[in-house]
């Protein structure tokens, strides 16, 4: 697009990055988080969203926790109810409920209110190891 003079904004990036990290090219999702960066293009919630998504796709979920603990750490994007949602839905997926369940906690604290989404990805983990008293807890919780 650039070649041929079409306008490049966040919108488009963040598009081009969405999709590369669903077709698991997440790679070149931060490659393009690169070419924003060196055109002044300020990446924004949902850029790094997606990235959070694609390493989470890809099965890379400690790269993903410190990219998403760098993000908050260093004030580089301020995460979303969405963002939450991907990193809680990741640390389930490899059964890191202890720590979803803090990630929750942090969600909260921080002014960011856990919605269905985010309860529900850990309900759902916890049922599947069969922790069903902690599930019951977290959904009275929610509710």
């Amino acid at each position: 697009m650039c070649a041929i003079g079409v306008p490049v904004d966040t919108s488009i990036m963040s598009i081009a990055i969405k999709c590369c990290c669903q077709l698991s090219h997440t790679d070149d999702g931060f490659a393009i988080l690169g070419y924003c960066f060196r055109r002044c293009i300020v990446p924004n919630v949902f850029i790094f969203g997606a990235l959070l998504d694609g390493l989470i796709l890809v099965d890379r979920i400690r790269e993903a926790e410190i990219f998403f603990k760098k993000l908050i750490k260093d004030k580089i994007c301020e995460p979303n109810v969405v963002m939450y949602s991907t990193m809680i839905k990741g640390l389930c997926k490899f059964g890191h409920n202890d720590i979803a369940i803090q990630l929750l906690r942090l969600m909260d604290e921080r002014g960011c209110k856990p919605d269905v989404v985010a309860y529900s990805n850990i309900i759902d983990s916890l049922c599947k190891d069969q922790m069903i008293d902690d599930a019951f807890k977290l959904f009275k919780e929610m509710v």
